[in-house]
């Protein structure tokens, strides 16, 4: 998640404007003025003319609608992450086991190919992905092995390679790396309610590799023996973290029983501990059904949450403080399948 606001102020003095805010009293605090965000949204679909890439701006408007849509070839596109300070965008086709690179995204729109096409022919189902951008390290979760592929040096990257393959116990999906405290958060899938952290990723070596810590996510479980995490996102400046749960992914009221798990104080957990989290969305006025991947944005006065809902093909937008069975912001209802989403602000 990036952080990119800019604090501007603006008072007159002396016949010359400046660029402050105007405190009338002492309490008074400068004016936030917030870049426009915007939200990214990679698409499951298969279909040759699919538009496996969406982008929203700004993604806090009242009306969520794409501002442009793009047919890129990433079949059964699964992660899609934006990274700011490189205006770089990775999206994974899972289908086609590769990884595509935008290096220059802000004319993503104008020329619609990648400028690097990554294709490992041993990345059996990329899903989530991460990037450590100050040892330009890609980390792509691939469920179905059991592993985290990274790709060292990525933006250099081009045509065939093998990732380093860290070995985990369990099936990894969701995945986010938190810059600050340079660690990688991984969910694990198949009623696991587990959540993993990594220091130091980037520097992990290949084979089997143990968790810095671990912990459990206990007390709700409301979809039992199906219940399933999936997509994940932190806050460090509020040491929050949000986790989706989609229960079941088909059959049975699949596409009305999923939530989102939303846990406080994540750096006062211990290892192998079991938590409760500190509030939950769940319910039938949620219309989370398959919640599969989740975003947010956690500026002071904004404090949304976006979720992609695969079942009934919607983004979703709830606030920061919701809980329960509460009704979402928001949200567009799409034509295509979203899979994984990306906010930058």
């Amino acid at each position: 998640m990036k952080k990119s606001f800019l604090l501007f102020t603006l008072c007159g003095f002396g016949g010359i404007i400046f660029l402050s805010a105007c405190l009338k009293n002492s309490d008074a605090q400068p004016l936030e003025i917030f870049k426009v965000s915007t939200l990214f949204v990679s698409n499951a679909e298969t279909t040759v003319n699919a538009k496996n890439l969406q982008l929203f701006k700004p993604a806090d408007s009242t009306v969520l609608v794409p501002k442009f849509e793009l047919n890129n070839g990433a079949q059964d596109a699964n992660g899609v992450l934006f990274v700011a300070s490189k205006n770089f965008l990775f999206q994974v086709s899972r289908a086609q086991k590769s990884i595509r690179l935008y290096t220059n995204s802000s004319t993503l729109f104008e020329a619609s190919l990648p400028n690097n096409i990554i294709i490992d022919s041993t990345l059996s189902s990329g899903r989530e992905i991460a990037y450590d951008e100050t040892n330009d390290a890609l980390f792509v979760a691939n469920n179905t092995d059991s592993t985290i592929r990274v790709y060292e040096k990525v933006s250099t990257l081009n045509g065939k390679y093998v990732g380093k393959k860290l070995k985990l116990s369990g099936e990894p999906w969701g995945i986010t790396y938190d810059k600050k405290n340079n660690r990688l958060f991984v969910v694990m899938d198949k009623n696991a309610l587990r959540i993993e952290i990594y220091n130091n990723p980037s520097g992990i070596e290949a084979g089997k590799v143990t968790a810095s810590l671990r912990f459990f996510i206990n007390g709700y479980k409301i979809n039992g023996a199906t219940a399933r995490l999936h997509g994940i996102a932190y806050s460090s400046q509020r040491d929050m973290l949000f986790v989706t749960e989609i229960g079941n992914a088909s059959g049975t009221n699949f596409d009305k029983d999923g939530g989102i798990y939303i846990i406080d104080k994540v750096s006062k957990i211990t290892n192998n501990s079991s938590i409760l989290a500190n509030r939950a969305i769940y319910g039938s006025n949620t219309g989370l059904g398959n919640p599969v991947d989740i975003a947010i944005d956690d500026r002071n006065i904004k404090g949304f949450i976006y979720v992609a809902e695969k079942a009934n093909k919607k983004i979703l937008v709830f606030g920061f403080g919701d809980n329960g069975n509460v009704a979402p912001i928001r949200g567009y209802t799409s034509t295509f399948s979203p899979e994984a989403i990306d906010i930058d602000y």
